[in-house]
This record gives structure tokens, sequence and C-alpha cells, in this order.
């Protein structure tokens, strides 16, 4: 059993996951994303749920408020490829 915290594990999940993601082309990404078939979803909605979390609804009022940086694709990309 894992002893990080669970932070630190879904972060590295999730920059694993963009890293994967970056490597795929714009069609890849569409095909991806069509075959994402509901059982699938539904399977997430599941374990996840629906309901954004505290940090998710801070980030949208934010935006709501006129607040928040506009961050592109290549910054994101940038900034995981400066941890490898």
């Amino acid at each position: 059993m894992s002893t990080q915290p669970a932070e630190t594990t879904t972060m590295e999940t999730m920059h694993s996951l963009f890293h994967d993601m970056s490597t795929l082309s714009d069609d890849g990404l569409r095909k991806l994303a069509d075959e994402a078939d509901e059982a699938e979803i539904e399977d997430l909605k599941a374990k996840y749920g629906t309901t954004p979390n505290v940090e998710t609804i801070a980030a949208m009022k934010e935006l709501e408020d006129g607040g928040g940086d506009v961050v592109t694709i290549d910054q994101i990309m940038a900034e995981l490829n400066a941890d490898d």
C-alpha cells in the first residue's frame, strides 16, 4: 500500500495523464473522446461524483467575477515538461 498522501498521488497521476495526452494529435484526442462510452462516463461519475470541489467552485467564481488567468495549452505543456 502506498504511503504517499492522496494529493501527491493524484498530482502524479494527473501529470502522467497530461503527458500522455500531450503526445496525441488533435485527431487522436477527438477519437479518444468519441470512444468514451456512456458506461465509462457513468463509472467515473459514480467514483468521483459530479459536484465540483471547493477549489473548483472558488476558481469558477473568480472567473465569473472577471479574475483569473488565461492559460494556453503551450503554457501548461511547458510547465509539465519542466518537471522532466
